[in-house]
């Protein structure tokens, strides 16, 4: 019989292990299995949670970056944090699909998996980088496109109303 010994990460990391479980475990409902944390919670703010969120992610992103993560790890990561804001996007069903998701969690499972495997082997930083800098970038686009098409919606609506005096 194998023992498995427990997945951690670098104390360096930690803090996304703890942050994770904020984001996503920290609740249960009561007569389930069913966790949930901040994050849909917070996705429930439109546009403003989206960008917490993206926030957080971004934060752990250059946090993995300059400690040394293959190039393969940081793009799974990085497709869940773009899965996460996608569906992030639609209101209220995303929130529930926030809670079956995790993408926080699924994020740092990957990283123990990572980091515990004994192959731990660092990329080109400068990739690392190029790559990370690129993917909170094109999300930073996603979330301004996410403002201005909110804005147009609003504008055309509120727009449209017409009052009329007597």
């Amino acid at each position: 019989m194998k023992l498995e010994t427990k997945k951690e990460l670098p104390k360096e990391l930690q803090w996304i292990d703890k942050t994770s479980t904020v984001l996503d475990d920290v609740f249960k409902i009561p007569a389930t299995n069913v966790r949930f944390g901040l994050d849909p919670l917070i996705g429930l703010l439109p546009m403003a949670g989206d960008f917490v969120s993206f926030a957080i992610s971004a934060s752990m992103v250059v946090a993995i970056v300059r400690h040394g993560v293959s190039l393969s790890v940081l793009m799974k990561i990085l497709g869940n944090i773009t899965f996460d804001y996608l569906i992030g996007l639609f209101p209220f069903l995303g929130d529930f699909l926030d809670v079956a998701y995790k993408a926080n969690r699924k994020n740092v499972d990957i990283l123990k998996d990572y980091y515990t495997s004994g192959n731990h082997k660092e990329s080109s930083k400068y990739v690392v980088w190029f790559v990370a800098i690129g993917f909170l970038v094109l999300l930073a686009g996603f979330v301004a496109g996410t403002i201005y098409l909110t804005w147009l919606a609003l504008s055309s609506f509120f727009g449209g109303i017409q009052t009329t005096n007597p």
